[in-house]
């Protein structure tokens, strides 16, 4: 493990990597990620990280503001273990031991409580655009089987169709 210094310089979209300021690239470890989510371009911090290959994977973020990422404790003896269920690793390739990546199984958020998992469903955003393309697709669909006489008057039936049918869908 080494330990460095510097200002962060800029950072990917989706926070699983960043650039500090000696120029380098540093890969976030899973648990890591949402330290520097809460962190921003310039920061100072203290970065901890372990080399593999030419790859920089860091363990631990610290600096102002900024709460210690915890370690992984493992106690294989190779030093890798599944991220899931804790079972010992052959090596660093992979994240998931071959049966929780099978079974599809995530590890546990501890910040979201009672050991659910973050999926990318639980964005109210796009659960919205969700329910407004449903409820569209269902009022053009009753809409095709009317005749109109006026494409205008088509267009505000559909609206008036898909405003109903997207209030009757977030009131279930």
């Amino acid at each position: 493990m080494t330990e460095v210094k510097g200002k962060i310089i800029c950072k990917k979209s989706d926070n699983k990597a960043f650039k500090l300021s000696d120029d380098n690239w540093y890969n976030l470890n899973d648990p890591v990620i949402p330290y520097l989510e809460k962190m921003a371009k310039g920061d100072e911090i203290t970065v901890t990280y372990e080399k593999r290959g030419t790859s920089r994977y860091v363990s631990k973020l610290t600096g102002a503001g900024a709460v210690e990422a915890p370690k992984t404790e493992t106690t294989s003896t190779t030093g890798f273990a599944c991220e899931v269920c804790g079972k010992e690793l052959k090596d660093g390739t992979f994240q998931k031991c071959f049966m929780c990546n099978k079974k599809g199984l995530t590890k546990k958020e501890p910040a979201t409580g009672a050991g659910a998992t973050v999926t990318k469903y639980d964005n109210p955003e796009k659960t919205a655009h969700i329910q407004r393309g449903c409820a569209l697709r269902a009022a053009s669909t009753v809409a095709s089987s009317q005749q109109f006489a006026d494409p205008d008057v088509a267009k505000q039936f559909t609206l008036l169709l898909a405003e109903d049918f997207l209030t009757w869908l977030r009131s279930e």
